[in-house]
């Protein structure tokens, strides 16, 4: 079996300098494996947002070397088998580097040079494997991101202090009271309805408390720039007022019935986040906070029961009992232009 192979393998471990992998790499004598620009993008700005700090923490890259490299001397050559990312990100820190040395912000200033002595200083832990042949390279990279058990999303947004977005998740979570009271399901990645009648999923709210922040329908919450001014409490304000809002529509006992209310369907409330945010352009977050809260109250004569024949106007499908509202873009962009004229 390929695995057993790879587990009889001779392998050991090196460090080496970020300086010595920038010239092997230079060199060909470093080969990586076809990389995500944009994964590549996340990591280097989470090590360039952390350098002040000094809590930057990348796992051990794995590698591959020739039979017979690993006698008493560091390999000429590697090939990366895991950890291509980690390794692209830290090769282009050099031009990141230098443009953030010529920024008019003394903060990047200060980040750019305390990155590039760290990384003078820096030395990074290779797990080595000897004589692996060319499956063996791919099965093994396919166990390493496969097999190994995933942080759970629940966890992530839990402990990720350092991330903007899942702290402010966590903080609203934690709380808000009628949010709690509706539920938040946090096992689950997915809730499948009519069965589950918690009102959202933790991926959910993290994608509204986005969508919050950016002011616009965002598809995925990774899709939100962390440009937006003013305190996380302030925007946190924002968010717990519109939910103090929505739950005046329809109580948070029955928000996630799908039997009772159509308000159970994601769409629908990414639609209301939608039309709750309607020209709000640069207005301060006071002026936001109370156009919110006047749109909000216009919708309390809606029929939100999910028999009201009114949504199937729009895309989606109906399965027994229950109609389904389609989560594209144009469809949500629809039931929001369908809300200003349900106004009072």
């Amino acid at each position: 079996m390929i695995v057993h192979d790879i587990f009889t393998k001779r392998q050991t471990f090196i460090a080496l300098p970020v300086s010595e992998l920038v010239n092997m790499h230079k060199e060909e004598r470093l080969i990586l494996r076809d990389t995500n620009q944009l994964q590549v993008r996340r990591i280097k700005k989470y090590i360039f947002s952390n350098a002040a700090g000094g809590e930057i923490y990348l796992p051990p890259l794995v590698a591959a070397a020739e039979e017979g490299m690993l006698d008493g001397q560091t390999p000429g050559r590697l090939k990366i088998v895991d950890g291509s990312h980690r390794l692209k990100a830290l090769l282009q820190l050099e031009d990141q580097i230098f443009m953030s040395m010529k920024s008019e912000k003394d903060e990047e200033i200060r980040n750019a040079y305390h990155l590039q002595y760290l990384l003078e200083k820096t030395e990074i832990s290779i797990q080595v494997l000897e004589g692996l042949s060319k499956d063996e390279e791919n099965q093994l990279f396919i166990d390493l991101n496969t097999k190994g058990k995933q942080v759970a999303l629940s966890k992530r947004i839990a402990y990720d202090s350092r991330d903007r977005l899942n702290g402010m998740t966590n903080r609203i979570l934690q709380s808000n009271a009628k949010l709690i009271e509706a539920g938040v399901e946090t096992e689950k990645r997915a809730i499948i309805r009519p069965a589950n009648k918690k009102f959202l999923s933790l991926s959910q709210l993290r994608l509204l408390v986005a969508t919050f922040l950016a002011g616009k329908l965002l598809n995925r919450s990774d899709e939100w720039k962390e440009n937006a001014g003013g305190e996380d409490e302030a925007y946190m304000d924002v968010v717990n007022s519109w939910f103090d809002k929505l739950f005046s529509l329809e109580s948070p006992k029955r928000i996630g019935n799908y039997h009772e209310t159509m308000l159970a369907s994601f769409p629908l409330i990414q639609a209301i986040s939608l039309y709750a945010m309607k020209d709000w352009g640069y207005q301060s977050l006071s002026v936001k906070k109370q156009s919110l809260s006047e749109r909000m109250d216009s919708l309390k004569e809606v029929n939100w029961r999910s028999t009201n024949p009114e949504w199937r106007r729009f895309d989606g499908n109906a399965r027994g009992e229950f109609f389904y509202l389609d989560k594209s873009k144009k469809n949500i962009e629809a039931i929001a232009n369908w809300l200003e004229t349900q106004r009072r």
